[in-house]
């Protein structure tokens, strides 16, 4: 082991009373949010460990001894122990996260709560170390071999056993960094001595990175709890439209999609919630259909400046599955909604195809999750046909049900009914596969899956879950809504800079490459800057050379541009 040093349109009518009644709240909310949110910050790993799903992204690795890392509750999380028996053990015991993408993130920080026990014992080991945290740019697969860095400052200041407390902020350092970093947790005891260890809500986060050189879009996801219907969810619409207008301005977002919206022809959700927002900025569009009370739709709000409507439909024609018609898997004629838009990037405009799903809900029972199931086989057919499979494509909404295992306890099913999106790893990226509801203590059941043709664009790591907009509201879940919202961050090129949007100026090959990459019409000076940007415009290599050829084995795979003195090529890793 290497330690090394801590170095949709309609128009309707408008609330016009209801955007003066709750024209002071608003400003009251917003101003409980602060400034803070204008910083960007993304969520890397965020598992509460309350859950075997959550626990079973970590690897334990047992070094020395038969005792090792294991779920022990939603209430304890990850757990480790040298006592079993009645007898202490010699331990050394590793639970190591899942690969983590650090690379050019800055002021990236480690945060967890934990404790140790029974109160007689919670400061055995402390004083030998044997409580310790890592990070490391490369996991070698063996803990002994793998340069470790500590990270230092953990709180250990624990009084009374059992009793959690805050790691504090620990700072990961540079040379942790890379596009597979890990974070390790190592516990040790002996023969004479032990203490059990619990650990639970590991986050990770960072400063997003920014470059001038791209436009970045936020897209939210959120189910609003029966918005507009006065039968169900909050009982006072007023303060719900309200909160849920305050809530999207701070989170300021570019597009958001939502669901359990009532939009009736004389009650129109959509349109009051425009106007309270300010209809000189925002724009919302629904797929209409009915006019039923209560009707549960999924609609769209979105910046005008930011975002261009270009067409909406209900995808309601679909093939049976799992003994079910594809009307009855979608809850009965709650099909997913497809919205087309265009998002205005300096000079370019970006087509990007919408569906915004709202599954069947009733998540304990057998039946319902065989039509979830039988709802998401027929519409992943219709999103490989031709008609899909090249879109620039978002998968978004309420799923009512985890990416990873199944909400679902009284049947015999343990996968996820959305596993056939989770297996085709060639055309659909989820971007929430791993990520813990902050409220509930389960895996996400509001989700985001992107195709493929989004890859580079996802910045990598950005989705996560709204907690401000929680934090920030009085009594939130009552008022407001029962689910928080998630977002996810795009980049696209501006176009108007030269440095990110001029063609290839020279011959690069092979192109895609997987190791040794060469250019020519290119003259490089002895000692030529050769720098390597991803099109997130972070640095990914720096160095000088005076060849024509550049190893790129190590690049994770992906789109990247390729700078040799003042000109500029374009390559693909694979």
């Amino acid at each position: 082991m290497l330690l090394l040093e801590n170095s949709q349109d309609h128009s309707g009518l408008f609330f016009t009373t209801m955007k003066k009644c709750i024209r002071l709240s608003l400003v009251l909310i917003l101003s409980a949010f602060g400034s803070g949110q204008l910083n960007a910050q993304i969520t890397i790993l965020d598992q509460s460990m309350l859950t075997q799903a959550s626990f079973n992204t970590f690897t334990p690795v047992s070094v020395i001894g038969a005792q090792d890392w294991y779920f022990g509750s939603s209430t304890y999380g990850a757990v480790c122990s040298g006592y079993y028996s009645a007898q202490n053990h010699e331990n050394e015991d590793w639970l190591i996260s899942p690969n983590l993408n650090l690379a050019g993130t800055n002021n990236t920080k480690l945060t967890f709560s934990h404790t140790r026990g029974s109160t007689p014992f919670v400061n055995v080991g402390v004083a030998e170390g044997w409580y310790k945290v890592f990070a490391t740019a490369n996991y070698s697969g063996d803990p002994a071999t793998t340069a470790w860095i500590e990270l230092t400052g953990v709180n250990q200041a624990i009084t009374v056993g059992w009793q959690f407390v805050s790691s504090g902020e620990l700072i990961i350092p540079e040379a942790a960094k890379s596009a597979n970093s890990r974070i390790a947790f190592r516990y040790q005891s002996s023969a004479t001595q032990s203490a059990t260890w619990e650990i639970k809500n590991v986050k990770v986060t960072a400063d997003a990175p920014v470059n001038p050189n791209t436009s970045e879009f936020k897209i939210t996801n959120w189910n609003t709890e029966w918005l507009g219907c006065t039968a169900f969810g909050p009982t006072d619409e007023n303060l719900q439209f309200s909160n849920v207008a305050a809530a999207m301005l701070a989170m300021d977002s570019d597009i958001y999609c939502i669901q359990e919206v009532s939009n009736l022809l004389t009650n129109p959700s959509i349109p009051a919630l425009v106007a309270i927002m300010g209809s000189d900025v925002w724009e919302g569009r629904i797929v209409y259909p009915n006019a039923y009370d209560c009707e549960q739709r999924q609609g769209i709000i979105y910046k005008k400046a930011r975002v261009q409507y270009v067409y909406s439909a209900m995808l309601s024609s679909g093939s049976p599955a799992q003994g079910n018609s594809y009307y009855y898997n979608w809850s009965s004629g709650r099909y997913p909604a497809r919205y087309d838009v265009n998002l205005v990037s300096g000079a370019n405009l970006i087509p990007l195809s919408i569906i915004n799903i709202h599954a069947k809900a009733e998540d304990g029972d057998a039946g319902s999750y065989t039509r979830r199931l039988g709802g998401s086989e027929a519409l992943k057919t219709i999103l490989d046909g031709t008609g899909y499979n090249t879109r620039n494509l978002v998968l978004i909404g309420d799923f009512n049900d985890y990416l990873v295992g199944t909400t679902s306890s009284n049947c015999s099913c343990t996968d996820s009914p959305y596993k056939n999106f989770m297996d085709d790893v060639t055309n659909y990226i989820p971007t929430t596969q791993y990520l813990n509801d902050a409220h509930w203590n389960h895996p996400l059941i509001e989700n985001i899956i992107l195709s493929n043709e989004l890859s580079s664009n996802y910045v990598m790591n950005s989705s996560a879950q709204e907690v401000a907009a929680a934090q920030s509201i009085s009594d939130y879940y009552n008022t407001t809504s029962d689910h928080l919202p998630v977002s996810a961050r795009f980049q696209f090129s501006t176009l108007a800079t030269p440095s990110y949007s001029v063609p290839t100026s020279f011959t690069i090959y092979p192109n895609p490459v997987a190791a040794e990459l060469t250019f020519e019409g290119t003259a490089p000076e002895d000692d030529a800057a050769i720098i390597l940007y991803d099109l997130a415009g972070r640095k990914m290599r720096f160095e000088k050379t005076n060849t024509h050829s550049l190893n790129v084995a190590t690049l994770p795979s992906g789109i990247y541009i390729l700078k040799v003195g003042n000109k500029f090529g374009r390559f693909v890793k694979n």
